[in-house]
């Protein structure tokens, strides 16, 4: 009971130290204004400071990635000048032909083969039946997981 008397006291005297206020009136708050007015000039010159820091650093990042980007178009400019006047002033073509290198040449497939499927299917139904077994064979492995009974982890106490 003792106890019980003890620990509702001790509550009850926290409870009104924190729901309880104390003010300390006085007739002239100017020390209270100038300390509040003081702190609020510290925090903002601390907020200057850190945002003057933080635009300097994001203006250098922005100089910087600009200066490689024209650097790199001007090389990109540079390049693609040199190609296309050493192609315009060349008389001579790839393989030292003085004319345009065709010779009457065209482009032909290769492959002879008129039917490029293998046992009448094409390339795709081949890949969807590959798939098809894949899927089914994964099918048989998770229901052959499941369906096994594995006696090694209940040691036989189940009986």
């Amino acid at each position: 009971m003792k106890r019980k008397i003890l620990y509702c006291s001790i509550l009850l005297l926290l409870t009104s130290a924190f729901f309880s206020s104390f003010v300390f009136a006085t007739s002239d708050n100017s020390v209270m204004k100038n300390t509040a007015n003081n702190a609020k000039n510290i925090v903002s010159n601390v907020e200057n400071t850190i945002k003057d820091a933080a635009n300097s650093v994001s203006n250098t990042s922005k100089n910087v990635t600009g200066n490689m980007e024209n650097t790199s178009n001007s090389i990109t400019g540079d390049v693609k000048n040199t190609i296309d006047n050493s192609m315009n002033n060349s008389n001579t073509g790839l393989m030292g032909n003085t004319d345009d290198n065709t010779d009457g040449y065209t482009a032909t497939r290769t492959s002879t083969a008129e039917d490029t499927t293998m046992f009448g299917m094409s390339s795709s139904t081949w890949i969807w039946l590959i798939l098809a077994l894949a899927a089914v064979g994964i099918g048989i492995l998770i229901y052959s997981y499941f369906s096994q009974t594995n006696t090694s982890r209940h040691n036989g106490l189940d009986d």
